[in-house]
């Protein structure tokens, strides 16, 4: 039980930092954006798609992460 109350401690403390860590490819998908259309222009309609496709799932996989520690705190 007390292993329990521990790990939802180290959530309450670490949240914002988990979800910082989370959000990193998320920039690193955005930088990657301006860096196409400035190298390779005409492939930007591809690439910006997956791109956008792939940013959307992972937000909203960091979102349902984030709606989970909330979860998990409160209980």
């Amino acid at each position: 039980m007390s292993d329990s109350n521990d790990f939802n401690a180290v959530i309450i403390q670490n949240r914002r930092i988990l979800l910082a860590i989370l959000m990193l490819p998320v920039i690193g998908m955005a930088i990657a954006i301006p860096l196409i259309m400035w190298k390779i222009p005409e492939r930007i309609m591809v690439a910006g798609g997956v791109i956008l496709f792939l940013m959307v799932q992972y937000l909203l996989l960091v979102w349902w992460i984030a709606k989970k520690m909330n979860k998990i705190t409160q209980s």
